[in-house]
This record gives structure tokens, C-alpha cells and sequence, in this order.
């Protein structure tokens, strides 16, 4: 996946930094070196903004028909908003911990059939995630013993997952227009998340810190399913509109130390 080649570039820059031989490590980290940071050992509270595409795959779902093959789709998502709070324990050795409640915004999910022959499109349907993951960071300068604002980290999460699918429409016009629409439904799974990112401490040395985090991150949400109920006419089908929960977010959060050194 084109994903995974950036998200390994992008590790692998950051881990060959935090990995040069002992005698220029110090000399390797200056380009990081901006100020001197105060103190943030201790539990945290941190807060993110931010925006996710969120791209499906393995879009498919089986018709009643005993016949009917699996129905192959080629959906895409709109953007939406994502939003998340979480409670950690930075430990200043270049490594800390947090779990996050997350949730993205509602998107749009629609796309033609892939499967030859004459089947139907989705055209209405939409999807929402809202997840707890715990996650692990690690900052390679920090365990350097560099004392600057400004550190690089890299942050991996494990989680579980609901994806909320709302109710979805199939529309065949290879004949004339027709209609069908399902209910919607919620399916839980586990999740997972890897990312890279930036933080840089706002306040001056000696005050009580707050520290701005950039970051970009891939969740893998689990499986996304749409229930089987018609809601207008026809049969309910033997396997809903299901697919893989994806999402690629860029966000920013405020992470604020809860303990005054």
C-alpha cells in the first residue's frame, strides 16, 4: 500500500536519527536543539483537533439471491473532523503513554460496483468512528538527554473501535432507476494506529509547561458494516454493505502536565 512505503520513509528517518554511534549522537541532535524545556515529568492531560480521510477497502456485500455473486464496490469518503482527550504519564526518558477517547466526524461513503455485469452503485451511505486506544511514544532526542522544546517522536496505539454505518442506498440504473435502501449499524473491532509527529513546548523555562504537538497518523478502525434490514422494498441481503475502516489524520493537540515541579 502506498501508505505503508511513506509511513516506513518516514520511521525510518526518524529512527536513523535516534541512532547515530555515541560519540556524535550530541552532535546529531543539535538541528532539534531549540531552547531549554521545563520540567514534564508526571501525569498529563492532552487535547487534539484535526481533520481524517477516511478510505475504505474490501468494499463488497452479497445479495439475497443464492446465485448472486459478492458485489465488489470502489467507495470513496468525504473529509471529516476528528477530535480526541486523553490522560498520560510522561516519564522524560523518551518515552510516555496515554489513553485517548477519539471520534471523527460523519463522511460520506459512495462509489460505483466493480463487478462485471449489470449491478447497482452506492450512492447514499455514511460512516462515523468513535474509538479508546492506548498509545506509546517515543522521542529519541529526549532519550539522548537533549533538554530542548522542540522534539521529534514517532507514537504507535492499540485500541477498539465502533463504526457507526448509517442507512445505505444501492441504485441500479443499467435498466431503469431503482432504489433499494437498508438500515444503518454500528460495528465494534479492534484498532490500531501508527504515526510521526512534532512537539514543541510553548512556555518559557521555569513556567508551568504546555506543549503544542503536530502530528500525522494512519488508524486502522477494523471492519464497518450497514445493517440488513430493508427499509424499502426486497430482501434483506445475505452480507450488508461491509468494509475495512481506514483513516489518515492530520491534528494538532495541547498537552499539558498536571504536575508543578
Amino acid at each position: 500500500m502506498e501508505f505503508s512505503t511513506k509511513l516506513a520513509a518516514a520511521c525510518a528517518l526518524v529512527f536513523s536519527l535516534a541512532a547515530p554511534a555515541a560519540a556524535t549522537a550530541q552532535d546529531s541532535a543539535n538541528f532539534f536543539k531549540v531552547g531549554t524545556a521545563s520540567v514534564t515529568y508526571g501525569p498529563y492531560v492532552r487535547f487534539g483537533l484535526g481533520v481524517a480521510n477516511t478510505r475504505p477497502s474490501d468494499e463488497h456485500w452479497l445479495p439475497p439471491g443464492q446465485s448472486d455473486p459478492r458485489i465488489d464496490f470502489n467507495l470513496s469518503n468525504d473529509t471529516s473532523g476528528f477530535g480526541e482527550i486523553a490522560f498520560g504519564y510522561d516519564w522524560m526518558n523518551g518515552f510516555r503513554g496515554d489513553v485517548s477517547v477519539l471520534t471523527t466526524g460523519s463522511a460520506t461513503t459512495t462509489g460505483p460496483h466493480t463487478t462485471s455485469g449489470e449491478h447497482a452503485d452506492i450512492t447514499s451511505a455514511s460512516v462515523s468512528t468513535s474509538a479508546v486506544m492506548g498509545n506509546l511514544y517515543y522521542s529519541p532526542f529526549e532519550q539522548m538527554g537533549v533538554n530542548s522544546r522542540l522534539h521529534p517522536f514517532v507514537v504507535a496505539g492499540l485500541g477498539y473501535a465502533n463504526n457507526k454505518v448509517s442507512d445505505w442506498t444501492r441504485t441500479n440504473t443499467a435498466k431503469q432507476p431503482e432504489n433499494r435502501t437498508f438500515s444503518g449499524d454500528t460495528h465494534g473491532d479492534f484498532a490500531y494506529s501508527l504515526g510521526i509527529g512534532m512537539a514543541y513546548q510553548l512556555t518559557a523555562p521555569g513556567k508551568h509547561p504546555a506543549i503544542l504537538e503536530m502530528s500525522y497518523r494512519y488508524y486502522s478502525f477494523g471492519t464497518a458494516k450497514g445493517g440488513s434490514t430493508p427499509l424499502t422494498s426486497g430482501e434483506s441481503p445475505v452480507a450488508p454493505l461491509t468494509f475495512e475502516n481506514d483513516a489518515h489524520v492530520l491534528s494538532i493537540s495541547l498537552r499539558i502536565p498536571l504536575q508543578r515541579l
